[in-house]
């Protein structure tokens, strides 16, 4: 069977676990994280970029389905042994300038929270990393003025290293290097050091007990990875799941099947 085919028959079974009131009842024993990277409307769809109405349609879903919260809030209740069973929070991944542009005023106007995580070394540059070399048109990073703008808006910025590097094929030395710059460089545009982190790509093999061991010890509340998977009610913010939303879920029913038959 072919992707776009698994994908409508996992959509078509989503919303009938929706209409049945699966959904509802399954995903209060569930903390969820998401994570988006690119929202616009002029590239072609990827592992990591979806369109604005694509995501709207996510952002809606999560609304009617979850209680929406800040991701502090979530790193909080678990410190604290408060279940956050049936929440959720939107995080964004790189710092690209869409974040800005496209999804920031549709998680305003919906009133939704979000974290976003940006790579320090991006911010303000003209910079191309490996994984956008092939693009013609480049989408680009915020600035640091929009990064300020953000938080102005309430939003959380959180730590995503200084470089996106893969920490997990790095020695000890760089790690602490890394961690040091981007809490420097954020604390300086902010005013405040970061408590929130997510791994560059966010993969198993890309988080070691080593580096985990250092993020601690700079001095950061969490580690989120991206390789899927939901998160047991009260569990440890030192070994947080997300769902990378992007190319392979094309619609929110589609991926309300998979956290419905995930288990935390």
């Amino acid at each position: 069977m072919n992707e776009p085919a698994k994908k409508k028959i996992k959509s078509v079974l989503g919303h009938a676990a929706e209409a049945a009131g699966i959904f509802g009842r399954d995903f209060r024993s569930k903390m969820v994280v998401v994570t988006f990277h690119r929202v616009n409307d002029w590239m072609e769809e990827d592992g990591i970029t979806c369109n604005s109405g694509k995501f709207e349609a996510f952002c809606e879903f999560f609304r009617r389905h979850f209680r929406v919260v800040r991701l502090s809030e979530q790193i909080a209740g678990c410190r604290n042994g408060q279940g956050m069973g049936g929440t959720l929070s939107i995080t964004f991944d790189d710092g690209y300038r869409d974040n800005f542009e496209v999804a920031a005023p549709i998680l305003r106007r919906l009133e939704l929270p979000a974290a976003f995580f940006v790579a320090t070394g991006f911010i303000g540059t003209d910079f191309r990393p490996p994984w956008d070399e092939h693009l013609a048109r480049q989408p680009g990073w915020m600035s640091w003025e929009q990064v300020r703008s953000l938080r102005d808006q309430s939003f959380e910025i959180g730590a995503h290293t200084n470089e996106h590097i893969d920490l997990a094929t790095q020695a000890p030395a760089a790690i602490r290097s890394e961690l040091a710059k981007c809490r420097a460089k954020l604390q300086e545009a902010l005013g405040v050091a970061p408590t929130l982190f997510a791994y560059p790509f966010g993969g198993r093999e890309n988080i070691s007990p080593a580096s985990l061991k250092l993020v601690r010890e700079a001095g950061f509340e969490c580690c989120l990875g991206a390789f899927g998977g939901v998160n047991a009610p009260v569990a440890d913010p030192f070994r947080l799941n997300r769902i990378s939303v992007g190319g392979w879920f094309a619609t929110p029913h589609q991926l309300g099947l998979e956290i419905l038959l995930r288990r935390a």
